[in-house]
């Protein structure tokens, strides 16, 4: 099976958006939030309506201003990785098979084994296969045919476990 396709910066930044959608950063806000939660019940002396209405205001700027700054640290790395890409902006053309996944671009051919991914994710709009927990490729399902995600299906449930 051949896929062709030519990534655009705008969806790269979607499919970062769904690695981050689908990792540890929910967890990790979440303790955020607990954590902040917990200051304000320590440090709050109850008996004074102010302190309680200043601290629950201080917690809610701090929650919003980590999601804002992770949320544009993200953007503004995911921009950079993509611009810096020998790969990413290219046209390129996936040969996939039973061997693995076999990437050929113009100046330069890569085989990459199935056991090189270890694991994999996917929606509507792309699969992501994971090389280690921080980095993955990014094939766009715009690209491929009913059949072809269909068989790409069946090689990454056969050789890959599924986040």
């Amino acid at each position: 099976m051949n896929i062709t396709y030519q990534l655009t910066q705008e969806e790269y930044l979607q499919a970062v958006n769904l690695h981050h959608k689908k990792g540890k950063r929910l967890f990790m806000l979440a303790m955020y939030v607990i954590l902040a939660t917990l200051i304000v019940i320590v440090g709050t002396d109850f008996s004074n309506s102010r302190e309680i209405i200043t601290n629950m205001i201080a917690a809610f700027f701090s929650i919003s201003f980590y999601i804002l700054f992770v949320r544009m640290l993200s953007a503004y790395q995911a921009k950079s990785i993509y611009q810096k890409s020998t790969t990413l902006p290219n046209e390129v053309t996936l040969h996939i098979s039973g061997k693995g996944i076999k990437l050929d671009k113009k100046s330069n051919n890569a085989s990459m084994p199935w056991h090189t991914f270890s694991q994999w994710k996917n929606d509507e709009r792309f699969y992501l296969l994971y090389t280690n927990p921080r980095q993955f490729n990014v094939i766009p399902a715009r690209a491929m045919s009913e059949a072809q995600k269909k068989e790409l299906d069946a090689y990454l449930k056969k050789y890959i476990s599924q986040d």
